[in-house]
């Protein structure tokens, strides 16, 4: 058996590799393990289904999950030049586009359903290239 130190560090580096790529195509799905903040109404519904629709979020909640699509949106609207990203820009058409984001969330709408949103109303280019690509994984993974 072969145990040069060089194939076992290239092994671990294509090992790390591959579960990195799981960790992106699955980060957005829900485990069976994990269980989002549920509002009462939605946890107490016998005849709710958990694939069938989004379930509602509480307030702090929604306002987490809405960093992350600012995160993952470029800085397009009037006065965000500085700005790399939605999170870092405070002009007043960026704060309609996340408020905007903001009430989506709240409604319990889902990751793929907020970005589907921000696609057909800003267009593509709103997302950052990263955002950009995972979003164009997860559409020919469908």
């Amino acid at each position: 058996m072969n145990t040069n130190p060089l194939f076992t560090n290239v092994v671990l580096v294509i090992i790390a590799a591959l579960l990195l790529v799981l960790v992106i195509q699955n980060g957005m799905k829900p485990s069976s393990y994990s269980r989002p903040v549920l509002s009462t109404s939605s946890a107490m519904d016998p005849h709710s289904s958990m694939g069938d629709r989004n379930p509602t979020v509480n307030e702090s909640a929604a306002k987490m999950g809405g960093n992350m699509f600012f995160m993952a949106m470029t800085a397009f609207p009037d006065g965000c030049k500085e700005a790399k990203v939605l999170n870092d820009c405070d002009s007043p058409a960026a704060k309609a586009v996340k408020a905007k984001i903001e009430t989506l969330v709240a409604q319990g709408q889902g990751p793929r359903q907020v970005f589907d949103y921000v696609v057909e109303t800003w267009g593509e280019q709103a997302l950052t290239d990263q955002a950009r690509q995972i979003r164009n994984m997860r559409v020919k993974g469908k």
